[in-house]
């Protein structure tokens, strides 16, 4: 059986890890956190260029030169788990590429991906709920967006995902996060 991709996305705060993750051991596939991959390098060339290491949403800086490093790290990542025969797991939000049709396509065609059924699964969570999540959780990452809810929200919180050649899974996540 060839190796799956799934790719978990949603906005910070919805519960795109812990589906994520429940995903990667229902699959017995390798689990691919963005942050986790790449955040302590993005934090420290943030803090050397002098900006902000939690404030990635409104930093053109970032968005230009940084992010997308981050993600050809990620999906180069993966690439070579799946010519491995391993499935994977993704969590990013990839916002900032739902808008590209073939943004999947040529990434596994530039990273070398096998051929791979890939499943995006979308994490759906009211704006409510979500603002209170991120409150709760505290993290310095999520000042930026609480600061600036209504302009985080109206950019973040109605992304639509435009991705050719996936099949698309809503989970509406409304239920109690797990406190880490």
């Amino acid at each position: 059986m060839p190796p799956r991709v799934f790719i978990v996305i949603g906005p910070a705060g919805s519960g795109k890890t812990t589906i994520a993750q429940r995903t990667a051991q229902q699959h017995e596939a390798a689990y691919l956190d963005k942050d986790r991959v790449s955040g302590r390098f993005v934090e420290f060339a943030l803090t050397a260029t002098g900006h902000d290491p939690t404030d990635r949403e409104s930093n053109d800086y970032y968005r230009a030169n940084l992010l997308p490093l981050e993600y050809e790290t990620l999906m180069d990542v993966a690439g070579i788990n799946l010519r491995l025969g391993r499935s994977v797991v993704l969590d990013a939000p990839f916002g900032a590429y739902f808008d590209d049709p073939d943004y999947l396509t040529r990434a596994a065609e530039d990273f070398q991906w096998p051929s791979s059924e890939i499943t995006v699964i979308r994490v759906r969570v009211p704006q409510d709920l979500l603002r209170t999540r991120l409150t709760r959780r505290g993290l310095e990452r999520d000042q930026w967006k609480l600061a600036h809810w209504d302009d985080y929200w109206s950019v973040y919180g109605r992304l639509e995902c435009a991705w050719s050649g996936v099949d698309f899974q809503d989970f509406n996540n409304e239920a109690p996060l797990p406190v880490d």
